[in-house]
């Protein structure tokens, strides 16, 4: 909807008699029209042209946009021109107020919508009325959508032009400039979104008609620098010599608007007499400032009015929203916000930023960001998984697999196993390490009950009397008992139990060596790497695989230890012989089997490892909580339920902490018979009750993964880029050249992003798959950075 007031050929001094108004639809069509009139006013036209003479007296000594202001050395009184300032907007509503135009008012407040725009257009051949404060009107402080545009009495009818062009074409004019600074305007219009310009500084006038009679056309046509308007015509310097008219460039700026010339903005002094020249050539919109304008006024009026433009606002309504925004520089520059002025041909419709740009484009510029987006993905993803090639990934990748394990919700205890501490308590009264004698006393009180078998994770090496005597008689004799030797050391203290023969010696110890990540070499003795270590110290190094066999003529040491299974492994594999499971052995493919299920061996490229040792090795996927029954030595040696101990594996060892038997794990430090629980519980629950191994995707798939993820990512913040673009809004990343930061809504869409990753890798590790979730994040931030950049490329300068 608009409004029009035609004021006739009234004037200050003879009143106005004849006053139309008339009210149009959307589709143009006048829906009503009353008259009415005003009084003569010689009072207001006399405080008015004190006000102009006082506005430039005041200004004379400023910065202007003005080549010289007549009143330049005029003495005045400021405290004068302060009061004037508040008095004429006074005297102008007490003319608007007159009983004669009083029913015009009555009727436009029944009519206007506080939220719907409605543009009120006066027309006027009279410059006094038009320089009027017309946006003082108390009328509009109700009407927040509704804005004063003028325009001439005689106009035509219009078609709007449809933009023949993907981007805002722009044609900038540097006319003189002798004193002012133009560096904050062009700034302001080279950050634009989506926007082609072209710079003319300081051009001859053949040089600027020829830029007009482009056939590719121009959308605004914004001029910077000194102009003024006199009662002839209004003049604007091209150069330190160049004065020109409207009239001068009127088959150029006629071409210009068949193309789709649609504003013109005149970021210079008194520019009435130009906009009035424009509207005879049927020009959509024109902005002017209507008196003298100072150099910094001017250059926030233009970003203010970008800013809003850009942003969706209507055009008239970015106008009124910088002019207003002009009011807070009002205690230097007085009446800063009455200056600016837009006339409108009363046929054009409203425009807004993103009329401009058309949509008959928009396929071409998708595929483009449908482009990059692909091609942004492929290299994110493909930096992302050289990176995690090269190694440089995995601290971070296990520091975050651990974070996800400890995430994951609690599972019952094993039922089928029992561990036996030898705690603090047991270590006091009994002494540090336990005898023989003591350890051949639990063996024979756990046979009394008839477990499935019994893991001893302590060293027992050298003779100590009838005791050991005693001991290795149990191990010769009981072929369910499996004691502890280390492969991996040729120090006495970790060789088998003398005294065993051969065969117990290959088929009935169980090593205890753990494969620990963080430390030089791949497979370390527990004890003897931590003995000269404090629990404190215990950091980065972590127990997170499980070895379950190896070839002894392979071993680097010259240990006396020549089992080639692992005490879990030895313990699983009685257990589940008992159990019946069939078959239980080295399948076609060198990789153990137990019944339907494959420890399939770990590659050299596993999850985040990137450098593995070829071995019979698997992941250690701990249960998230104990996985067995807790028993101390002292509560076994007081009497227990039997049937807490039949047909269970049974570990003994230390937790108490002199035995310096401590690792690292996900779970935070643990002893080594808990961590052999774990080992021994995850082959059983495997093959028993289905319980999933710790997997991952092949390379292909790993690859896969991260690139339809920074794909996605990628596509949305391509979109909210493009929004960004099109309507102005700060949805999306602007370029980084315009020194905006990124906008909250990008940083919150992110954020779910790696919220949704971090669920789906915490509830596929919860079944086992170990996803690359450190990569994904890194192709993000890839991503991230290539649509940064991305865009700057397609915003195309002409020069």
């Amino acid at each position: 909807m608009k409004v029009t007031i035609h004021l006739g050929k009234g004037n200050l001094d003879r009143g106005c008699d004849n006053i139309v108004v008339q009210l149009f639809d959307r589709d143009g069509n006048c829906r009503q029209q009353l008259n009415g009139s005003l009084p003569p006013a010689p009072e207001l036209a006399r405080l008015h042209q004190q006000w102009q003479s006082s506005y430039q007296a005041f200004y004379q000594e400023r910065a202007m946009r003005i080549g010289l202001l007549q009143s330049e050395g005029l003495r005045y009184s400021e405290a004068d021109f302060r009061q004037m300032c508040r008095q004429l907007p006074l005297e102008f509503n007490s003319w608007l107020s007159s009983a004669c135009f009083v029913t015009v008012e009555k009727t436009l407040r029944t009519i206007l919508s506080q939220n719907e725009p409605t543009p009120i257009i006066i027309t006027s051949s009279e410059p006094e009325l038009q320089k009027l404060p017309w946006h003082l009107w108390y009328l509009l402080d109700d009407y927040p959508q509704t804005e004063i545009i003028f325009s001439t009495a005689n106009w035509q009818q219009i078609t709007p032009q449809k933009p023949k062009h993907a981007q805002t074409r722009i044609l900038v004019v540097l006319g003189n400039s002798a004193g002012l600074d133009l560096k904050s305007d062009l700034d302001a219009i080279t950050s634009l979104p989506q926007t082609e310009f072209k710079i003319l500084s300081e051009p001859r006038l053949a040089e600027l008609n020829e830029a007009l009679w482009q056939p590719e056309g121009w959308n605004i046509l914004l001029f910077l620098g000194h102009s003024y308007s006199d009662l002839e015509a209004g003049y604007f310097y091209l150069n330190d010599t160049d004065k020109i008219t409207i009239p001068q460039l009127k088959y150029s700026l006629k071409k210009a608007i068949a193309l789709g010339l649609q504003i013109a903005i005149f970021n210079s002094c008194e520019g009435v007499g130009l906009a009035v020249e424009l509207a005879d050539l049927a020009i959509p919109y024109t902005v002017v400032m209507g008196q003298p304008v100072p150099d910094r006024i001017a250059q926030v009026f233009l970003k203010y009015f970008l800013n809003a433009f850009t942003a969706g606002k209507t055009f008239t309504l970015a106008i009124k929203e910088a002019r207003q925004k002009l009011a807070g520089w009002e205690t230097e520059f007085v009446c800063a916000s009455w200056l600016p002025m837009i006339w409108q041909n009363p046929s054009a419709n409203d425009l807004t930023w993103q009329d401009l740009q058309p949509v008959t484009h928009q396929p071409k510029t998708h595929f483009k960001f449908a482009k990059i987006a692909l091609i942004g993905s492929a290299i994110a993803s493909s930096l992302a998984i050289l990176v995690r090639s090269l190694s440089w990934l995995e601290p971070l990748e296990l520091a975050v697999y651990d974070r996800l394990v400890q995430q994951r919700p609690p599972e019952t205890i094993d039922p089928r196993i029992v561990v036996v501490e030898i705690t603090e308590e047991d270590t006091n009264s009994d002494r540090y390490p336990i005898s023989d004698g003591v350890l051949v006393e639990a063996i024979e009180l756990l046979n009394q009950n008839r477990p499935a078998a019994i893991g001893i994770d302590i060293h027992r090496s050298y003779e100590r009397g009838t005791e050991h005597q005693d001991l290795v008689a149990l191990f010769e004799h009981n072929s369910h008992i499996f004691p502890v030797c280390s492969y991996s050391s040729s120090n006495d203290s970790y060789a088998p139990p003398k005294g065993l023969s051969e065969v117990k010696l290959r088929q009935q110890m169980g090593f205890s060596d753990l494969l620990i990540d963080g430390r030089p070499t791949q497979v370390k003795n527990s004890r003897l790497d931590l003995a000269s270590q404090n629990l404190s110290q215990i950091q980065t190094p972590k127990v997170r695989r499980q070895l379950l066999s190896y070839q002894p003529d392979l071993a680097t040491s010259t240990s006396q230890c020549l089992t080639p299974y692992s005490l879990s492994f030895q313990l699983a594999f009685e257990y589940l012989h008992q159990a019946g499971v069939e078959p239980m052995q080295v399948n076609q493919q060198l990789q153990w089997q137990f019944g339907d299920v494959v420890f399939r061996e770990m590659p050299d490229k596993f999850g985040g490892y990137r450098q593995l040792e070829s071995s019979s090795q698997i992941m250690l996927n701990y249960r998230s909580g104990e996985p067995g029954k807790r028993l101390t030595l002292t509560q076994l040696r007081s009497g227990i339920d039997p049937q807490l101990i039949e047909n269970r594996l049974v570990l003994i060892g230390y937790s108490a902490s002199v035995a310096r038997d401590y690792f690292n794990t996900p779970y935070g430090t643990m002893p080594g018979v808990w961590i052999h629980a774990h080992m021994t519980s995850q082959l059983i629950s495997a093959v028993q009750d289905e319980r999933s191994l710790i997997w991952t995707l092949p390379l292909w798939g790993d690859w896969f993964f991260i690139f339809i993820w920074s794909l996605c990512w990628g596509t949305i913040l391509i979109v909210l880029t493009y929004l960004s673009k099109r309507r102005g809004a700060k949805l999306g990343i602007i370029r980084i050249s315009s020194g905006q930061k990124t906008p909250i809504y990008t940083l919150l869409t992110l954020g779910i992003f790696i919220l949704l990753i971090d669920r789906i890798c915490l509830i596929a590790l919860i079944r086992g798959g170990w996803l690359p979730y450190v990569p994904t994040m890194l192709s993000l931030l890839i991503m991230m950075v290539i649509v940064l950049i991305a865009p700057m490329t397609t915003h195309k300068k002409i020069k």
